[in-house]
Protein backbone atom coordinates (compact mmCIF):
# COMPACT_ATOMS: atom_id res chain seq x y z
CA UNK A 1 0.00 0.00 0.00
CA UNK A 2 0.99 3.90 -1.58
CA UNK A 3 -1.17 5.74 0.76
CA UNK A 4 0.79 8.91 -0.37
CA UNK A 5 0.58 8.27 -3.70
CA UNK A 6 -3.20 7.01 -3.55
CA UNK A 7 -6.17 9.17 -4.88
CA UNK A 8 -7.89 10.36 -1.79
CA UNK A 9 -10.97 8.27 -2.40
CA UNK A 10 -8.77 5.30 -2.25
CA UNK A 11 -6.68 6.49 0.73
CA UNK A 12 -10.24 6.85 2.32
CA UNK A 13 -11.56 3.53 1.76
CA UNK A 14 -8.36 2.47 3.04
CA UNK A 15 -9.16 3.95 6.29
CA UNK A 16 -12.77 2.56 6.52
CA UNK A 17 -11.40 -1.01 5.60
CA UNK A 18 -9.04 -0.88 9.17
CA UNK A 19 -12.33 0.68 11.21
CA UNK A 20 -14.82 -1.67 10.46
CA UNK A 21 -16.14 -5.28 9.34
CA UNK A 22 -16.27 -5.44 5.52
CA UNK A 23 -20.08 -5.56 4.05
CA UNK A 24 -19.16 -8.87 2.38
CA UNK A 25 -16.46 -12.10 2.79
CA UNK A 26 -13.52 -11.84 1.39
CA UNK A 27 -13.82 -13.79 -2.08
CA UNK A 28 -10.20 -14.27 -2.73
CA UNK A 29 -9.81 -17.18 -0.09
CA UNK A 30 -12.17 -19.22 -1.58
CA UNK A 31 -10.98 -18.46 -5.23
CA UNK A 32 -7.57 -19.52 -4.08
CA UNK A 33 -9.08 -23.13 -2.77
CA UNK A 34 -10.94 -23.16 -5.57
CA UNK A 35 -8.16 -23.65 -7.79
CA UNK A 36 -6.32 -25.81 -5.40
CA UNK A 37 -9.06 -28.10 -5.90
CA UNK A 38 -9.18 -27.70 -9.65
CA UNK A 39 -5.55 -28.62 -9.92
CA UNK A 40 -5.98 -31.80 -7.65
CA UNK A 41 -9.53 -32.81 -9.91
CA UNK A 42 -7.30 -32.36 -12.68
CA UNK A 43 -4.72 -34.18 -11.83
CA UNK A 44 -7.12 -37.12 -11.03
CA UNK A 45 -8.54 -37.21 -14.06
CA UNK A 46 -5.07 -37.91 -16.03
CA UNK A 47 -4.34 -40.91 -13.56
CA UNK A 48 -7.80 -42.11 -14.45
CA UNK A 49 -7.46 -41.99 -17.91
CA UNK A 50 -3.64 -42.73 -18.62
CA UNK A 51 -1.90 -44.86 -16.32
CA UNK A 52 -4.99 -45.67 -14.57
CA UNK A 53 -7.86 -46.80 -17.52
CA UNK A 54 -5.79 -47.25 -20.74
CA UNK A 55 -3.62 -49.66 -18.81
CA UNK A 56 -5.94 -51.46 -17.49
CA UNK A 57 -7.52 -52.12 -20.86
CA UNK A 58 -4.15 -53.28 -22.38
CA UNK A 59 -3.87 -55.73 -19.37
CA UNK A 60 -6.92 -57.08 -19.47
CA UNK A 61 -7.36 -57.22 -23.79
CA UNK A 62 -3.74 -59.73 -22.48
CA UNK A 63 -5.26 -61.49 -20.29
CA UNK A 64 -8.56 -62.13 -22.39
CA UNK A 65 -6.33 -63.30 -25.75
CA UNK A 66 -4.21 -65.93 -23.37
CA UNK A 67 -7.42 -67.10 -21.55
CA UNK A 68 -5.37 -66.87 -18.17
CA UNK A 69 -3.51 -64.29 -16.14
CA UNK A 70 -0.83 -63.89 -18.67
CA UNK A 71 0.48 -59.78 -17.59
CA UNK A 72 2.81 -59.26 -15.08
CA UNK A 73 2.11 -58.59 -11.58
CA UNK A 74 3.78 -55.44 -12.00
CA UNK A 75 1.94 -54.29 -14.58
CA UNK A 76 -1.49 -54.85 -12.99
CA UNK A 77 -0.27 -53.39 -9.51
CA UNK A 78 0.80 -50.10 -11.36
CA UNK A 79 -2.63 -49.92 -12.87
CA UNK A 80 -4.31 -50.30 -9.71
CA UNK A 81 -2.17 -47.75 -7.86
CA UNK A 82 -3.30 -45.51 -10.53
CA UNK A 83 -6.99 -46.15 -10.16
CA UNK A 84 -6.96 -46.30 -6.05
CA UNK A 85 -4.80 -43.85 -4.98
CA UNK A 86 -3.92 -41.30 -8.70
CA UNK A 87 -7.65 -41.41 -8.92
CA UNK A 88 -9.61 -41.50 -6.12
CA UNK A 89 -7.07 -40.99 -3.49
CA UNK A 90 -6.26 -37.47 -5.34
CA UNK A 91 -10.07 -36.47 -5.79
CA UNK A 92 -10.57 -37.74 -1.83
CA UNK A 93 -7.49 -35.53 -0.85
CA UNK A 94 -8.45 -32.40 -2.60
CA UNK A 95 -12.28 -32.12 -2.03
CA UNK A 96 -11.26 -32.78 1.96
CA UNK A 97 -8.91 -30.31 1.64
CA UNK A 98 -11.41 -27.85 -0.17
CA UNK A 99 -14.69 -29.12 2.15
CA UNK A 100 -13.65 -30.78 5.50
CA UNK A 101 -12.30 -27.40 7.33
CA UNK A 102 -15.78 -26.03 6.31
CA UNK A 103 -18.04 -28.44 7.58
CA UNK A 104 -15.92 -28.33 10.80
CA UNK A 105 -16.55 -24.01 10.67
CA UNK A 106 -13.02 -23.38 10.22
CA UNK A 107 -10.58 -22.88 7.17
CA UNK A 108 -7.70 -25.11 5.66
CA UNK A 109 -5.11 -24.60 7.92
CA UNK A 110 -2.55 -23.86 5.19
CA UNK A 111 -3.14 -23.01 1.08
CA UNK A 112 0.37 -23.31 0.22
CA UNK A 113 0.99 -26.53 2.07
CA UNK A 114 -1.93 -27.67 -0.07
CA UNK A 115 0.04 -27.38 -2.98
CA UNK A 116 2.36 -28.71 -1.95
CA UNK A 117 1.04 -32.04 -0.57
CA UNK A 118 -0.51 -31.80 -4.73
CA UNK A 119 2.83 -31.94 -5.46
CA UNK A 120 4.07 -35.16 -3.19
CA UNK A 121 1.17 -36.86 -3.94
CA UNK A 122 1.35 -36.33 -7.54
CA UNK A 123 5.34 -37.32 -7.64
CA UNK A 124 4.23 -40.34 -5.70
CA UNK A 125 1.86 -41.89 -7.30
CA UNK A 126 3.67 -41.12 -11.09
CA UNK A 127 7.26 -42.83 -9.29
CA UNK A 128 4.78 -45.89 -8.14
CA UNK A 129 3.39 -46.21 -11.86
CA UNK A 130 6.85 -45.60 -13.16
CA UNK A 131 8.36 -48.11 -11.00
CA UNK A 132 5.75 -50.48 -11.75
CA UNK A 133 6.14 -51.06 -15.35
CA UNK A 134 9.83 -50.42 -15.24
CA UNK A 135 11.70 -53.23 -17.21
CA UNK A 136 13.70 -54.24 -13.63
CA UNK A 137 13.10 -53.35 -9.91
CA UNK A 138 13.53 -50.12 -8.80
CA UNK A 139 13.54 -50.18 -4.83
CA UNK A 140 14.53 -46.77 -4.35
CA UNK A 141 11.12 -45.68 -6.26
CA UNK A 142 9.27 -47.83 -4.16
CA UNK A 143 10.34 -46.17 -0.96
CA UNK A 144 10.42 -42.70 -1.92
CA UNK A 145 6.69 -42.92 -3.22
CA UNK A 146 5.88 -44.78 -0.40
CA UNK A 147 7.13 -42.04 1.91
CA UNK A 148 6.14 -39.45 -0.14
CA UNK A 149 2.28 -40.70 0.12
CA UNK A 150 2.14 -41.31 3.95
CA UNK A 151 3.62 -38.19 4.37
CA UNK A 152 1.00 -36.27 2.39
CA UNK A 153 -2.05 -38.52 4.72
CA UNK A 154 -0.25 -37.30 7.57
CA UNK A 155 -0.25 -33.58 6.44
CA UNK A 156 -3.94 -34.06 5.03
CA UNK A 157 -5.31 -34.85 9.03
CA UNK A 158 -3.54 -32.09 10.38
CA UNK A 159 -4.96 -29.56 7.42
CA UNK A 160 -8.74 -30.91 8.06
CA UNK A 161 -8.37 -31.20 11.78
CA UNK A 162 -9.07 -27.92 13.20
CA UNK A 163 -12.50 -27.32 13.90
CA UNK A 164 -14.38 -23.90 15.01
CA UNK A 165 -15.87 -22.68 17.94
CA UNK A 166 -19.45 -23.53 16.34
CA UNK A 167 -18.69 -26.68 15.42
CA UNK A 168 -20.92 -29.29 16.73
CA UNK A 169 -19.48 -32.26 17.39
CA UNK A 170 -20.69 -36.26 16.68
CA UNK A 171 -22.27 -35.67 13.50
CA UNK A 172 -23.02 -38.31 11.64
CA UNK A 173 -20.49 -37.97 8.73
CA UNK A 174 -17.61 -37.39 10.84
CA UNK A 175 -16.20 -40.04 12.26
CA UNK A 176 -16.60 -42.60 8.92
CA UNK A 177 -14.10 -39.36 7.48
CA UNK A 178 -11.77 -39.24 10.03
CA UNK A 179 -11.93 -43.24 10.73
CA UNK A 180 -11.38 -43.27 6.95
CA UNK A 181 -8.16 -41.33 7.20
CA UNK A 182 -6.41 -43.32 9.94
CA UNK A 183 -7.28 -46.18 7.77
CA UNK A 184 -5.25 -44.54 4.74
CA UNK A 185 -2.34 -43.71 7.09
CA UNK A 186 -2.13 -47.35 8.47
CA UNK A 187 -2.35 -48.34 4.66
CA UNK A 188 0.40 -46.32 3.40
CA UNK A 189 2.19 -47.70 6.96
CA UNK A 190 1.91 -50.91 5.50
CA UNK A 191 2.80 -50.16 2.33
CA UNK A 192 6.56 -48.31 3.23
CA UNK A 193 7.19 -51.21 5.60
CA UNK A 194 6.88 -53.81 2.82
CA UNK A 195 8.62 -51.66 0.35
CA UNK A 196 11.24 -50.76 2.62
CA UNK A 197 11.91 -54.69 1.90
CA UNK A 198 14.52 -56.03 -0.76
CA UNK A 199 12.15 -56.17 -3.60
CA UNK A 200 13.33 -58.60 -6.38
CA UNK A 201 10.91 -57.62 -9.53
CA UNK A 202 9.08 -54.43 -9.82
CA UNK A 203 6.13 -55.39 -7.89
CA UNK A 204 5.10 -55.96 -4.23
CA UNK A 205 4.93 -59.54 -3.13
CA UNK A 206 1.87 -60.93 -3.68
CA UNK A 207 0.65 -61.33 -0.29
CA UNK A 208 0.83 -58.46 0.97
CA UNK A 209 -0.19 -56.45 -1.88
CA UNK A 210 -3.60 -58.38 -1.59
CA UNK A 211 -3.65 -56.91 2.07
CA UNK A 212 -2.36 -53.31 1.17
CA UNK A 213 -5.57 -53.43 -2.07
CA UNK A 214 -8.48 -54.64 0.34
CA UNK A 215 -7.17 -52.41 3.21
CA UNK A 216 -7.54 -49.44 0.60
CA UNK A 217 -10.95 -50.43 -0.24
CA UNK A 218 -12.35 -50.71 2.76
CA UNK A 219 -10.73 -49.23 5.51
CA UNK A 220 -10.23 -46.18 3.37
CA UNK A 221 -12.44 -45.55 0.59
CA UNK A 222 -15.56 -47.49 1.99
CA UNK A 223 -15.70 -45.03 5.54
CA UNK A 224 -15.06 -41.85 3.88
CA UNK A 225 -17.78 -42.53 1.26
CA UNK A 226 -19.94 -43.67 3.83
CA UNK A 227 -18.97 -40.18 5.57
CA UNK A 228 -19.33 -37.53 2.28
CA UNK A 229 -22.43 -39.46 1.88
CA UNK A 230 -23.53 -39.30 5.32
CA UNK A 231 -23.17 -35.64 4.56
CA UNK A 232 -24.36 -35.08 1.19
CA UNK A 233 -27.16 -37.05 0.61
CA UNK A 234 -30.13 -35.41 2.64
CA UNK A 235 -29.15 -32.23 0.84
CA UNK A 236 -28.84 -33.60 -2.88
CA UNK A 237 -30.61 -36.62 -2.55
CA UNK A 238 -33.52 -36.10 -0.03
CA UNK A 239 -32.59 -38.60 1.67
CA UNK A 240 -33.34 -38.74 5.55
CA UNK A 241 -30.33 -37.86 8.29
CA UNK A 242 -27.89 -40.68 8.48
CA UNK A 243 -28.77 -42.93 11.61
CA UNK A 244 -25.20 -41.76 13.37
CA UNK A 245 -25.54 -45.09 16.09
CA UNK A 246 -25.75 -47.74 12.62
CA UNK A 247 -22.73 -45.33 10.97
CA UNK A 248 -20.62 -45.87 14.47
CA UNK A 249 -21.30 -49.68 14.64
CA UNK A 250 -20.53 -49.70 10.73
CA UNK A 251 -16.73 -48.26 11.63
CA UNK A 252 -16.72 -50.90 14.68
CA UNK A 253 -17.47 -53.71 12.22
CA UNK A 254 -14.28 -52.76 10.03
CA UNK A 255 -11.51 -53.75 12.78
CA UNK A 256 -12.25 -57.44 12.55
CA UNK A 257 -12.17 -57.02 9.07
CA UNK A 258 -9.06 -54.39 8.89
CA UNK A 259 -7.60 -57.96 11.36
CA UNK A 260 -9.09 -60.13 8.51
CA UNK A 261 -7.05 -58.65 5.47
CA UNK A 262 -3.91 -58.21 7.41
CA UNK A 263 -3.78 -61.92 8.45
CA UNK A 264 -5.82 -63.57 5.31
CA UNK A 265 -8.39 -64.45 7.31
CA UNK A 266 -11.22 -64.70 4.35
CA UNK A 267 -14.15 -65.81 6.48
CA UNK A 268 -13.39 -63.20 9.06
CA UNK A 269 -12.66 -60.07 6.90
CA UNK A 270 -15.99 -60.84 4.70
CA UNK A 271 -18.17 -61.23 7.53
CA UNK A 272 -17.41 -58.59 8.78
CA UNK A 273 -17.45 -56.49 5.38
CA UNK A 274 -20.59 -57.25 4.78
CA UNK A 275 -21.67 -56.73 8.32
CA UNK A 276 -19.87 -53.28 8.10
CA UNK A 277 -21.75 -52.42 4.44
CA UNK A 278 -25.19 -53.73 5.90
CA UNK A 279 -25.26 -51.25 8.72
CA UNK A 280 -23.67 -48.52 6.57
CA UNK A 281 -26.62 -49.03 4.15
CA UNK A 282 -28.99 -48.76 6.59
CA UNK A 283 -27.49 -45.52 8.38
CA UNK A 284 -27.92 -43.68 4.80
CA UNK A 285 -31.67 -44.26 4.38
CA UNK A 286 -30.26 -45.36 1.05
CA UNK A 287 -32.87 -47.92 -0.04
CA UNK A 288 -35.54 -45.71 1.98
CA UNK A 289 -38.52 -43.68 0.58
CA UNK A 290 -36.81 -40.11 -0.20
CA UNK A 291 -37.73 -37.67 2.74
CA UNK A 292 -37.87 -35.00 0.24
CA UNK A 293 -36.58 -33.79 -3.41
CA UNK A 294 -33.11 -34.08 -4.91
CA UNK A 295 -31.53 -31.47 -6.41
CA UNK A 296 -31.70 -32.18 -10.04
CA UNK A 297 -30.45 -28.52 -11.56
CA UNK A 298 -27.98 -28.80 -14.34
CA UNK A 299 -27.16 -32.51 -13.99
CA UNK A 300 -28.90 -35.90 -15.21
CA UNK A 301 -32.15 -36.56 -13.15
CA UNK A 302 -31.30 -40.08 -12.89
CA UNK A 303 -27.95 -39.23 -10.74
CA UNK A 304 -30.05 -40.50 -7.64
CA UNK A 305 -30.81 -43.65 -9.31
CA UNK A 306 -27.21 -44.78 -9.51
CA UNK A 307 -26.31 -43.59 -6.61
CA UNK A 308 -28.40 -46.15 -4.95
CA UNK A 309 -27.21 -48.70 -7.75
CA UNK A 310 -23.65 -48.14 -6.51
CA UNK A 311 -24.35 -49.52 -3.03
CA UNK A 312 -26.05 -51.91 -4.92
CA UNK A 313 -22.95 -52.76 -6.36
CA UNK A 314 -21.26 -51.92 -2.76
CA UNK A 315 -23.36 -54.88 -1.58
CA UNK A 316 -22.25 -57.21 -4.34
CA UNK A 317 -18.69 -56.59 -3.38
CA UNK A 318 -18.61 -57.60 0.17
CA UNK A 319 -21.18 -61.03 -0.74
CA UNK A 320 -18.31 -61.81 -3.48
CA UNK A 321 -15.63 -61.71 -1.48
CA UNK A 322 -16.46 -64.59 0.96
CA UNK A 323 -15.76 -66.18 -2.34
CA UNK A 324 -12.00 -64.33 -2.59
CA UNK A 325 -10.13 -68.02 -3.29
CA UNK A 326 -12.39 -69.38 -6.03
CA UNK A 327 -10.75 -67.96 -9.25
CA UNK A 328 -11.56 -64.58 -10.66
CA UNK A 329 -13.92 -64.34 -7.63
CA UNK A 330 -11.57 -61.55 -5.74
CA UNK A 331 -10.90 -59.73 -9.03
CA UNK A 332 -14.72 -59.89 -9.45
CA UNK A 333 -15.00 -58.13 -5.36
CA UNK A 334 -12.87 -55.54 -5.82
CA UNK A 335 -14.30 -54.65 -9.43
CA UNK A 336 -17.55 -54.48 -8.09
CA UNK A 337 -16.46 -51.78 -5.64
CA UNK A 338 -14.03 -50.21 -7.29
CA UNK A 339 -16.33 -49.73 -10.41
CA UNK A 340 -19.71 -50.32 -9.54
CA UNK A 341 -19.26 -48.85 -6.02
CA UNK A 342 -16.99 -46.05 -6.37
CA UNK A 343 -16.72 -45.00 -10.23
CA UNK A 344 -20.30 -44.83 -10.18
CA UNK A 345 -20.87 -42.77 -6.86
CA UNK A 346 -18.13 -40.16 -8.28
CA UNK A 347 -19.92 -39.92 -11.75
CA UNK A 348 -23.46 -39.53 -9.79
CA UNK A 349 -22.19 -37.18 -7.51
CA UNK A 350 -18.95 -35.47 -8.36
CA UNK A 351 -20.69 -34.09 -11.50
CA UNK A 352 -23.30 -32.54 -9.11
CA UNK A 353 -20.78 -30.86 -6.40
CA UNK A 354 -17.85 -30.15 -8.00
CA UNK A 355 -18.48 -27.36 -10.79
CA UNK A 356 -20.39 -25.77 -7.59
CA UNK A 357 -17.07 -25.95 -5.80
CA UNK A 358 -15.19 -25.05 -8.56
CA UNK A 359 -16.54 -21.10 -8.72
CA UNK A 360 -20.14 -22.08 -8.93
CA UNK A 361 -19.43 -23.34 -12.34
CA UNK A 362 -22.26 -25.25 -14.24
CA UNK A 363 -21.56 -28.78 -15.68
CA UNK A 364 -21.26 -28.83 -19.21
CA UNK A 365 -23.24 -31.23 -20.36
CA UNK A 366 -25.66 -33.58 -18.16
CA UNK A 367 -25.98 -35.82 -21.02
CA UNK A 368 -22.36 -36.92 -21.20
CA UNK A 369 -23.00 -37.45 -17.98
CA UNK A 370 -25.94 -40.09 -18.42
CA UNK A 371 -23.91 -41.74 -21.09
CA UNK A 372 -21.09 -41.94 -19.10
CA UNK A 373 -22.88 -43.85 -16.25
CA UNK A 374 -24.71 -46.12 -18.67
CA UNK A 375 -22.01 -47.39 -20.37
CA UNK A 376 -19.72 -47.48 -16.78
CA UNK A 377 -22.71 -49.64 -15.26
CA UNK A 378 -22.78 -51.83 -18.41
CA UNK A 379 -19.15 -52.62 -18.33
CA UNK A 380 -19.45 -53.20 -14.54
CA UNK A 381 -22.24 -55.87 -15.18
CA UNK A 382 -20.17 -57.28 -17.98
CA UNK A 383 -17.01 -57.73 -15.79
CA UNK A 384 -18.31 -59.15 -12.56
CA UNK A 385 -20.25 -61.29 -14.25
CA UNK A 386 -17.76 -62.68 -16.72
CA UNK A 387 -14.72 -62.57 -14.46
CA UNK A 388 -15.38 -65.92 -12.53
CA UNK A 389 -17.13 -67.23 -15.12
CA UNK A 390 -14.05 -66.94 -17.64
CA UNK A 391 -11.55 -67.89 -15.11
CA UNK A 392 -14.00 -71.04 -13.66
CA UNK A 393 -13.43 -72.14 -17.18
CA UNK A 394 -17.62 -72.20 -18.35
CA UNK A 395 -16.55 -70.83 -22.01
CA UNK A 396 -13.71 -69.52 -23.81
CA UNK A 397 -16.65 -66.74 -25.40
CA UNK A 398 -16.71 -65.19 -21.76
CA UNK A 399 -12.77 -64.45 -22.57
CA UNK A 400 -13.79 -61.96 -25.43
CA UNK A 401 -16.96 -60.71 -22.75
CA UNK A 402 -14.38 -59.99 -20.75
CA UNK A 403 -12.11 -57.98 -23.31
CA UNK A 404 -15.56 -56.05 -23.93
CA UNK A 405 -16.30 -54.87 -20.59
CA UNK A 406 -12.85 -53.17 -20.63
CA UNK A 407 -13.69 -51.57 -23.80
CA UNK A 408 -17.21 -50.21 -22.40
CA UNK A 409 -15.43 -48.82 -18.86
CA UNK A 410 -13.09 -46.87 -21.07
CA UNK A 411 -15.61 -45.31 -22.93
CA UNK A 412 -17.52 -44.28 -19.88
CA UNK A 413 -14.03 -42.78 -18.11
CA UNK A 414 -13.48 -40.96 -21.41
CA UNK A 415 -16.74 -39.22 -21.29
CA UNK A 416 -16.61 -38.52 -17.69
CA UNK A 417 -13.14 -36.78 -17.91
CA UNK A 418 -13.93 -35.24 -21.12
CA UNK A 419 -17.25 -33.81 -19.13
CA UNK A 420 -15.68 -32.41 -16.36
CA UNK A 421 -12.44 -31.28 -18.23
CA UNK A 422 -14.83 -29.06 -20.24
CA UNK A 423 -16.36 -27.85 -17.22
CA UNK A 424 -13.19 -26.50 -15.52
CA UNK A 425 -11.79 -25.17 -18.97
CA UNK A 426 -15.26 -22.91 -18.77
CA UNK A 427 -14.71 -19.41 -17.41
CA UNK A 428 -16.07 -18.71 -14.45
CA UNK A 429 -19.66 -18.00 -15.01
CA UNK A 430 -21.80 -14.74 -13.68
CA UNK A 431 -24.75 -15.74 -11.14
CA UNK A 432 -26.84 -11.92 -12.00
CA UNK A 433 -26.91 -10.29 -15.27
CA UNK A 434 -26.46 -6.40 -16.78
CA UNK A 435 -29.27 -5.09 -14.44
CA UNK A 436 -27.94 -6.24 -11.14
CA UNK A 437 -24.41 -4.28 -12.56
CA UNK A 438 -24.77 -0.59 -10.34
CA UNK A 439 -21.95 1.67 -9.15
CA UNK A 440 -21.86 0.70 -5.78
CA UNK A 441 -20.43 -2.36 -6.06
CA UNK A 442 -17.04 -2.89 -4.87
CA UNK A 443 -13.82 -2.76 -6.72
CA UNK A 444 -12.28 -5.76 -4.80
CA UNK A 445 -14.96 -7.66 -4.72
CA UNK A 446 -15.31 -7.52 -8.69
CA UNK A 447 -11.26 -8.14 -9.12
CA UNK A 448 -10.79 -10.87 -6.62
CA UNK A 449 -13.84 -12.73 -7.60
CA UNK A 450 -13.64 -12.55 -11.54
CA UNK A 451 -10.45 -11.21 -12.40
CA UNK A 452 -10.93 -11.03 -15.89
CA UNK A 453 -12.77 -7.35 -14.72
CA UNK A 454 -9.47 -5.84 -13.64
CA UNK A 455 -8.57 -5.38 -17.37
CA UNK A 456 -11.97 -4.05 -18.10
CA UNK A 457 -11.64 -1.34 -15.33
CA UNK A 458 -8.71 -0.15 -16.14
CA UNK A 459 -9.14 -0.05 -20.55
CA UNK A 460 -12.26 2.11 -19.06
CA UNK A 461 -10.45 4.37 -16.88
CA UNK A 462 -9.09 3.32 -13.45
CA UNK A 463 -5.55 4.20 -13.80
CA UNK A 464 -4.79 4.22 -10.35
CA UNK A 465 -6.20 0.56 -10.12
CA UNK A 466 -3.23 -0.56 -12.66
CA UNK A 467 -0.05 0.61 -10.00
CA UNK A 468 -2.15 -0.18 -7.12
CA UNK A 469 0.03 -3.03 -4.65
CA UNK A 470 -3.88 -3.80 -3.21
CA UNK A 471 -7.81 -2.39 -3.61
CA UNK A 472 -9.14 -1.77 -0.85
CA UNK A 473 -12.53 -3.94 -0.06
CA UNK A 474 -15.07 -0.72 0.35
CA UNK A 475 -14.11 1.26 -2.46
CA UNK A 476 -17.18 1.52 -4.49
CA UNK A 477 -17.33 1.55 -8.40
CA UNK A 478 -18.03 5.29 -8.18
CA UNK A 479 -15.46 6.38 -5.75
CA UNK A 480 -13.13 4.34 -7.85
CA UNK A 481 -14.35 6.06 -10.67
CA UNK A 482 -14.55 10.05 -9.46
CA UNK A 483 -10.42 9.63 -8.44
CA UNK A 484 -9.41 9.05 -11.44
CA UNK A 485 -12.29 11.14 -13.68
CA UNK A 486 -13.51 7.98 -15.46
CA UNK A 487 -16.85 7.77 -17.07
CA UNK A 488 -19.07 5.36 -14.16
CA UNK A 489 -21.90 5.29 -17.03
CA UNK A 490 -19.11 3.74 -19.17
CA UNK A 491 -17.84 1.34 -16.65
CA UNK A 492 -21.41 -0.49 -15.40
CA UNK A 493 -22.19 -0.72 -19.04
CA UNK A 494 -18.96 -2.51 -19.90
CA UNK A 495 -19.71 -4.66 -16.72
CA UNK A 496 -23.12 -5.58 -17.54
CA UNK A 497 -21.32 -6.63 -20.85
CA UNK A 498 -19.20 -8.85 -19.01
CA UNK A 499 -21.67 -10.45 -16.66
CA UNK A 500 -24.44 -10.90 -19.19
CA UNK A 501 -21.89 -12.89 -21.66
CA UNK A 502 -20.98 -15.39 -18.42
CA UNK A 503 -24.45 -15.50 -17.47
CA UNK A 504 -24.69 -19.35 -15.80
CA UNK A 505 -26.78 -21.36 -17.91
CA UNK A 506 -29.28 -22.51 -14.96
CA UNK A 507 -29.27 -18.51 -14.27
CA UNK A 508 -30.57 -17.74 -17.53
CA UNK A 509 -34.04 -15.95 -18.09
CA UNK A 510 -34.62 -19.04 -20.91
CA UNK A 511 -33.88 -21.62 -18.20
Amino acid sequence: MEPLRLPPAWQDAFRRDAEQTPAFPDPLPERRLARMLAAYIASGLVFLTLPGTLLGVRNLLGISAAHRAAVSAASIQAHGHAQLFGWAGTFIIGISLYTLPKFRGSMCRSIPLAWAMWGMWTAGVALRWYAGIAQRALPAAFRVSAGLELAVAALLVWQCSRAGERHAKGQAWELPVFAGFAGLLATLAWQLFFAAGPLAAPALPPAPDRALISLALWVFCFPVAIGYSAKFFPGLMGTAPAKRGATRAAMAALVPGAIGYAAGWTPLSAGATLGAVSLACWSLRIFHRAAGRPKLSGVDARYPEFVRLSYAWLLIAAILGFGAERPGMLGASRHAFTVGFLATLIFSIGPRILPSFLNSRVLWSPRLMRWSLALLTAGCALRVISEPLAYGGAGPALWNVLAASGLVELAAVLLFAWNLAMTLATPVPSWFGRKHVNDRMSVYWLVSSYPATRKILIDNGLATLRRASAVPKSLTLREAAAADGAPVEVLVGKLGEFFEARLARTAAPSS
